[in-house]
Parts: structure tokens; sequence; C-alpha cells
């Protein structure tokens, strides 16, 4: 295990390692991928520790357009829940996003989701931890078991490789070549 420096930019006192998924089917895909991780890695108060390959899979849950491109994303934050997610809304914004309306699935240029923040499980209006549907989504738990098989869901009480082997095993996303 690698030591964590001393960075100015992360109050060490109140780190919480987080994971992130990350995904597109719009455009570039690998170049947004890669667009996303240089903005997340410039924001105060974030570190990024490691970072899956990316793995090709088809559209799901309704968008109709273009494979996508999913990994996750592993850091550490002095950030809030919150504070991390208007964080992830304006790389978004940034990278050009276009929100949709409420509940309607569309192709993204890039899509970043808080998956896992700590050990907390949060359940508001405006966000959800761990993220919905973790379980049951290959394109979430292929990429998280990547960078961490034995992550814990802190609600469900069972390992990222469990959940795999458990809900989804076998899958058909291939492996695509590590985006950045």
């Amino acid at each position: 295990m690698s030591k964590i420096r001393k960075s100015k930019n992360l109050n060490l006192l109140t780190l919480k390692t987080t994971y992130l998924g990350i995904g597109t089917n719009k455009g570039d895909r690998e170049k947004n991928i890669s667009n996303a991780l240089k903005l997340l890695s410039h924001i105060k108060g974030i570190k990024l520790l490691k970072v899956s390959k990316m793995f090709k899979n088809p559209p799901q849950e309704g968008i109709k357009s273009g494979y996508f491109l999913n990994g996750a994303i592993k850091l550490l934050t002095s950030l809030t829940p919150l504070e991390l997610l208007k964080t992830c809304k304006s790389i978004e914004r940034k990278l050009g996003r276009k929100i949709g309306y409420r509940g309607k699935k569309r192709s993204r240029v890039i899509d970043l989701d808080i998956l896992f923040y700590g050990n907390e499980v949060i359940d508001t209006k405006e966000l959800t931890i761990p993220h919905l549907m973790i379980e049951k989504r290959n394109f979430v738990l292929i990429p998280l078991m990547d960078i961490n098989e034995e992550l814990i869901h802190p609600v469900l009480k069972k390992s990222v490789g469990e959940l795999y082997s458990d809900y989804l095993a076998p899958t058909s996303i291939k492996n695509c070549a590590r985006a950045v």
C-alpha cells in the first residue's frame, strides 16, 4: 500500500475514501474520460488514488444510441457528500453534458456518480449513497472489482466481488484498453 503524502489541498482530519462511477457514450469517449479525470484531479479537496480499466458495454436502461465506456475511480476527499455531488455535476456541465428532464435517460458526454462515500449511508432528496442498484449493474460492479473486489457495500454487507457473483455473473461486457 502506498503512503499518502500530506497535501495542502486536503484536510487530513476529514478525508473519506470515496468511489465514483464514470461513463460516457457520446463523442470521443476516451477523451471525455481523460478530461473528466483531469478536472477531478485539479479540485481542491480531492486526491485521485486509482482509476479502473475502462469497460465497453452496450447502452442500457432505455438509452438507444452509442456504446458506453464505464469505469470507477477511487479517491480521497475532504469534500462533504453534497460538495462532491456539486463538483461532479459542475464537471459534467463543463464537459458539455445536457441535463434532461427528470427521470429521462439520455446519451451523455460524461456521467460522474458517487457510488460509495466511506461507509456512509445517505438517503435524501438530493443524494443517495450507496448509489442505487449497484448490485444489478455490470457496468458498475466490474470496474469496482478492478479497483477493490473486497470493498463492502454498507447496506447489503457483501463485497463487490460477492455482489457480482450473487447477482450478475457471467457478463457480456468486454474489457477495453485503459482510456487514460
